[in-house]
């Protein structure tokens, strides 16, 4: 008998957990798990990965696009103590609406066996469910997301309604049975999944590049890939090493791919530096790996993540990473520096050195790599994750 398994997560806009997801329903067993989908943010023409969707996965969105719109809009005002007092009523309203959606949407459907709650935002109302063996996904190293010890106390309260508590990554198990010890045995370790064959595929395909993205890439550039966000992925740190590259004379130009509310301050620093010229933010792009493919290395200047997906497309991709030592991740999936060169997070002068080792001796990792990736094939985690539900 197939198991009922309900997928539930924020939204399908740019991002490594986005992707992930929309690896996992298209590459799961469909003979042993009937898949459905929530997804709590309707983001109309933002809703990058929707086409990814397999048919076969029923779908619904928790909250519309214009209730979304309307909070942005009341957010960007809210400087002004009214708005501020607006923000904080309606982010309050959108959960209740989204939970209540969740609910009659529960009810109109056979009830799943399983609930994966991918990105832990049903985490506050988890344990108003009752029936159903629940499981929490963790993408992020909790202290670095958290920040504050109250916050970070809460979050472990609401996890332990979780019957499971899905890693992605060794290092981020151990952090989360250290900061919880009442959630050992309940932690679980599962990589993500990759479609080696699609990524590689995608990673050569340049029909989508229009005359001028088709002179870009022809260019020597390193790249980078994710949401412009300063708080996280730290540009700044990057933009100033380049800086240092570009005063010691290197000629590969600097490619951002990605789209988030840093972009304006981002593109404020480029200026303040000179880079105007060396420095091209692409934005979003459907089809990022032929960026990564055809670039002379891939860097990476987070604060923190979870298991940052990116370095394992680049390493499938046949792409050198830099990356920052960020907790969780980049250590794990460089195999201690083996298969890449890790940098002290925020470096200015350590991220400049790893980019200019990374483009004269890439060539002396590329065994280690190849061997390194494979342990990311979705077919080998994807059978995991069949056993595991």
């Amino acid at each position: 008998m197939k198991k009922k398994v309900l997928f539930r997560s924020g939204s399908l806009r740019m991002g490594g957990l986005e992707r992930i997801l929309t690896e996992v329903l298209k590459e799961i067993d469909k003979e042993k798990v009937e898949v459905s989908l929530f997804i709590e943010d309707d983001c109309g023409e933002e809703n990058v990965f929707e086409k990814d969707i397999p048919k076969e996965v029923e779908y619904r969105f928790l909250k519309s696009e214009s209730l979304i719109r309307k909070t942005e809009s009341i957010k960007a005002k809210k400087k002004n103590i009214f708005y501020k007092l607006v923000y904080n009523f309606l982010m309050r309203y959108e959960k209740d609406v989204a939970f209540n959606n969740l609910k009659k949407y529960l009810s109109e459907m056979d009830m799943p066996d399983v609930i994966i709650d991918f990105d832990t935002g049903l985490s506050k109302d988890i344990h108003k469910i009752k029936g159903i063996r629940k499981i929490a996904w963790i993408h992020n190293s909790i202290p670095r997301l958290k920040k504050k010890k109250s916050k970070i106390e809460r979050y472990g309260k609401r996890l332990n309604n979780y019957d499971t508590v899905v890693a992605i990554c060794d290092d981020m198990k151990k952090e989360i049975e250290n900061i919880y010890p009442y959630l050992k045995g309940r932690v679980k370790r599962i990589y993500n999944p990759f479609n080696f064959d699609r990524i590689q595929k995608l990673g050569s395909d340049l029909s989508g590049l229009n005359d001028e993205e088709k002179a870009l890439i022809e260019d020597d550039y390193i790249v980078a890939v994710s949401r412009l966000d300063n708080v996280q992925k730290d540009y700044g740190t990057l933009l100033k090493a380049f800086k240092i590259l570009k005063e010691k004379g290197i000629k590969e130009k600097l490619y951002i791919i990605g789209h988030g509310p840093a972009r304006g301050e981002i593109e404020k620093l480029i200026e303040e530096l000179g880079l105007g010229n060396e420095v091209k933010l692409l934005g979003l792009k459907k089809n990022p790996y032929v960026w990564m493919k055809n670039s002379k290395l891939f860097v990476h200047s987070s604060k923190y993540e979870g298991l940052p997906t990116v370095l394992i497309e680049a390493m499938i991709l046949d792409r050198f990473v830099v990356s920052s030592n960020c907790p969780t991740g980049p250590r794990e999936i460089l195999d201690n520096g083996d298969c890449g060169i890790l940098v002290p997070v925020g470096n200015v002068k350590e991220l400049a050195e790893g980019i200019e080792k990374g483009l004269s001796e890439a060539g002396e990792y590329k065994d280690k790599i190849a061997v390194r990736v494979e342990e990311f094939k979705s077919e080998n985690i994807l059978r995991e994750i069949e056993k595991f539900i």
